[in-house]
């Protein structure tokens, strides 16, 4: 009888792309070169820049066809013609807040050049379509063809549904509204530190305040630095970043080589678009990390009768309707309208989690607005950075990345460092984003965006290295709101520490600093735990060794187990979990606002818990329930016990969910160390357990005095196919905190290269 998985790995293998020899392909005009090293990173070499994107499109498609499908299903809300029903809701969401709508605008903005540039890569990768010897083994799986659109709209999409990832706040808003009117003021104002609002439509329930520092559903993150050639051991700069994004199999990104006249850069792209988005050239390097800045607000809209038309300064003004209509697997369709105010959709439903992808129902009327509807990623911009032969050259080229706003660090050959912060920010005539506003007045109108000239930057600052971590990038004087939201300092402050610490930083320093799992907040809290009693033996041992603990989460750490768990169980006593587990469960999903800021403020003031009681009780029960955890949980040998095996990442592919599909959808299974607030970034949703879902989606290590000895890792592998020898072969890598190397210059790819392919026109 025939072994199911052995046929499904046939099939994968099957579809394998063609990685050697000559392959013909119809709408090439010149032939374009295409060498893979031992990691199957491709080194494209075309005579022009319009065969290179369509050639890039070619090998991506041929990589992660599936991946960029699904992408651009989710974008355009039609994951439900695959999925059926149990993709209904996000559908539904995508349709309404309008990634689609917000994508045909955006194509309609963007410059010839960047039309042209997708274009060509849009037909590069339908090439590839046309061609391929069989479909990846998932269209088979699910009785489907491979259908990528021509539309430029469809391609742009994505860049919405990206940017929205990496976009704030108005999950916030409404978390800090209904914790406000559950708990009360005083409550409120014990758990966090409360943030002054204007008059607005629920200010009796909120007693005028809201609450400050709320966590993000979205808990993504990210680390860059530049260092100076005064502080490195090769007197030339060097350059670290890794984006932290959810954990997902393929990886978020596509590392490869591009090269053409007037064009060459090394790094990684987004799999469904052309150019280096983070990368190298010969002259410089660029690393990003998200703004974390506010640049979405809610307004709570009052509505005739008929919920037909919006007040608006005394005025009714008709709401626009559109009438979307959803295919659902099976010949079925389900239609609904978007209603729109001046400011944007109303919503239906919010997502929740870490993940976001629950769905929860919104009690009210909220109208979005959002910056990223005036403005995405003007695709030709990535030319621009790698064209650059300046700081300022390259801060010019910054001003195509609208949204989402990014941290970028720069360094160069000739030993300039810097910074420039990018994105479009919203003037606010009165407010500061950080709550539900009317939107029946014209007081709460956004009055455009900060002048880009006037976002913060950076060039070859005195301390000799320039650190982001999504921390506030600005002082006390800065005089424009760019947000409140932004994520506590701690990664910032512990990188920022081991760079000042060493004179002559390599590139393997910077790797290590990646892989860091101190953690302050742990530093700050240890104090205040374990200076109660306990009354058993047991306890009385976890107090004794936490008391010895330096605060470092590796994976093998028992200390790291039972600190862990314990922050779970003080939250849960803390804010009354038993009597509203669904206020918990959103507030403490991310749980940096509470273990970085009201637990600590809270226990150094020895202001009372908010549900009452007193902090000993709490800690003390707290300590008991978080070992009788994790008994049941690793077992009753406890010198085995080890926070790694409490938090694992999973490389899974979307079908891994599939019974019995595991061992050929699932790419890696590893224990790691860290958590939210470690540089190692392994942030999890606290509602539903320890599992890692937020990681370093690729390491990279730029050397500036000699580009051959850069380093990266991504998290798995570079294909999508299972059967690819490329699937997880760098999972291990990654796991272990190690890079890999990244060859630059001609000879160094050819001596790296294993295998060759020549793509020549049909």
């Amino acid at each position: 009888m025939a072994d199911p998985l052995e046929e499904l790995r046939e099939a994968a293998r099957v579809a394998l792309p063609p990685v050697e020899g000559e392959v013909a392909v119809a709408g090439l005009r010149e032939p374009v070169e295409v060498l893979r090293d031992r990691w199957g990173i491709p080194y494209l070499s075309a005579a022009s820049q319009d065969d290179l994107w369509f050639a890039q499109g070619f090998v991506q498609a041929s990589e992660r066809l599936f991946q960029i499908e699904l992408a651009l299903r989710a974008a355009n809300g039609r994951l439900s013609e695959w999925f059926s029903d149990l993709t209904l809701p996000s559908d539904r969401f995508a349709r309404t807040v309008g990634f689609h709508r917000i994508g045909a605008l955006e194509a309609d903005r963007w410059t010839d050049p960047s039309r042209s540039m997708m274009r060509r890569f849009v037909e590069g990768a339908r090439a590839w379509v046309a061609s391929m010897p069989a479909p990846p083994l998932e269209y088979a799986m699910l009785g489907m063809s491979a259908d990528l659109p021509q539309d430029l709209e469809m391609w742009a999409a994505g860049f919405a549904y990206l940017a929205w990832g990496l976009s704030g706040n108005w999950d916030k808003e409404l978390l800090r509204l209904r914790l406000s009117e559950l708990l009360g003021a005083s409550a409120a104002e014990a758990l966090l530190p409360p943030a002054p609002v204007d008059p607005g439509p629920a200010a009796g329930s909120l007693a005028g305040r809201l609450l400050e520092g709320l966590p993000r559903s979205s808990g993504r993150g990210s680390n860059n630095w530049v260092v100076a050639g005064s502080r490195t051991a090769s007197g030339r700069p060097l350059l670290a970043n890794d984006p932290h994004l959810l954990a997902q199999q393929p990886a978020a990104w596509f590392e490869l080589h591009l090269r053409a006249p007037g064009y060459e850069a090394r790094g990684v792209a987004f799999p469904f678009a052309p150019g280096i988005v983070v990368g190298t050239t010969s002259h410089h390097a660029w690393g990003v990390t998200n703004v974390s800045g506010d640049i979405q607000d809610l307004y709570v809209e009052r509505l005739n009768d008929t919920g037909t038309a919006a007040d608006f300064d005394g005025t009714w003004e008709p709401l626009e309707v559109r009438s979307e209509t959803i295919e659902v697997r099976g010949g079925r369709a389900v239609t609904f309208d978007v209603r729109e105010t001046r400011h944007g959709p109303i919503l239906e439903t919010a997502t929740v989690g870490v993940g976001g992808t629950e769905f929860v129902p919104i009690d009210g009327t909220f109208a979005l607005r959002w910056a990223a509807a005036d403005g995405l990623l003007e695709p030709s911009s990535l030319v621009d950075l790698v064209r650059a032969t300046s700081f300022e050259e390259f801060r010019q080229a910054l001003r195509g990345l609208s949204s989402p706003g990014q941290n970028v660090v720069y360094a160069d050959v000739e030993g300039t460092i810097g910074y420039q912060c990018t994105g479009r920010f919203p003037i606010r005539r009165a407010g500061e984003g950080s709550a539900p506003v009317p939107g029946w007045t014209s007081e709460h109108e956004w009055d455009g965006y900060l002048p880009f000239d006037e976002l913060p930057w950076s060039k070859d600052p005195g301390s000799g290295f320039i650190v982001t971590a999504n921390n506030r990038i600005h002082d006390e004087d800065y005089p424009h709101l760019i947000g409140l939201d932004f994520h506590t300092p701690y990664r910032a402050l512990r990188i920022a520490h081991l760079l000042s610490s060493n004179d002559a930083a390599s590139v393997a320093d910077c790797g290590s600093i990646q892989v860091d799992t101190v953690s302050l907040p742990a530093q700050r809290l240890l104090p205040h735990l374990v200076s109660i009693d306990s009354t058993n033996d047991e306890g009385a041992e976890a107090l004794d060794r936490l008391r010895r603990w330096d605060g470092d989460l590796r994976a093998d750490s028992w200390e790291a187990a039972v600190y862990e768990v314990w922050l779970g169980e003080i939250a849960a006593r803390a804010l009354g979990a038993e009597d509203d587990p669904e206020t918990f469960a959103a507030y403490f999903a991310s749980r940096e606002s509470f273990v970085c800021s009201a637990l600590p403020a809270m226990l150094e003031s020895r202001r009372p818990p908010p549900v009452g009681g007193s902090w000993d009780e709490i800690l003390a029960g707290g300590l008991a329930a978080a070992l009788r955890f994790l008994e049941e949980r690793l077992g009753d040998e406890r010198t085995a016990w080890r926070w790694g095996a409490l938090h694992r990442v999973r490389f899974a592919h979307p079908l891994a969910r599939m019974p019995g599909l595991g061992p050929v959808f699932v790419a890696g299974e590893h224990e790691l160390g860290g958590d939210e607030q470690t540089v190692l970034q392994a942030g999890f949703d606290a509602h539903l357990g320890f599992d890692a879902l937020v990681i370093p989606s690729w390491r990279v290590v730029v050397d500036l005095a000699d580009l051959d000895a850069s380093r990266a890792v991504l998290t798995t592998g570079q294909s999508g196919n299972p059967a690819s020898p490329h699937w997880n072969d760098q999972s291990a890598l990654w796991a272990a905190g190690e890079l890999r190397e990244c060859p630059f210059s001609r000879p160094a790819v050819e001596a790296a290269s294993e295998r060759s392919m020549l793509l020549v026109p049909e």
